[in-house]
């Protein structure tokens, strides 16, 4: 088996102001991904802070575990690291980060999403589409949230 690394990158652009954007992620629980996120926990730590955790549970009943590596409220930018998860995935490591930046043409917001991963074997295009799709449904879920049509 040979190892793997790759990144997944999906965005979008919402009409918001960053402030209003961030203020969905920032808490790191994802409470705008209704139609994948059941419930959310924080563990091991203060909501906002670096080296906390979030519990998900997912509504299709897998669980995860990721813990904030790092959080900026000034570059407006939030990363956590998956450390457990229940069934297995198929990556041995995964960091995401979703990066906020002010449009300022009309004050809106361009939302980048993240990941970067490593595998063993041949999980690697499988994770990537796995990924790819997850990202798109809560970004149209984050649209949702904010008042989009």
């Amino acid at each position: 088996m040979s190892n793997s690394a790759t990144r997944v990158l999906e965005s979008r652009v919402f009409a918001a102001p960053i402030a209003t954007v961030w203020a969905q992620i920032r808490p790191a629980e994802f409470a705008f991904w209704k139609s994948a996120v059941a419930a959310a926990a924080i563990e091991g730590g203060a909501a906002g802070e670096v080296g906390s955790q979030r519990k998900l549970t997912f509504i299709d009943g897998a669980v995860q575990r990721y813990q904030i590596v790092e959080l900026s409220d000034l570059a407006f930018f939030l990363t956590y690291e998956l450390i457990e998860s229940t069934p297995a995935v198929a990556s041995s490591a995964a960091i995401h980060t979703i990066r906020l930046r002010k449009v300022t043409h009309d004050n809106s917001t361009l939302v980048e999403w993240e990941s970067d991963y490593s595998s063993a074997g041949d999980e690697t295009a499988s994770v990537v589409e796995d990924s790819r799709c997850k990202k798109r449904e809560a970004l149209a879920d984050l649209a949702k949230a904010l008042g989009a049509k």
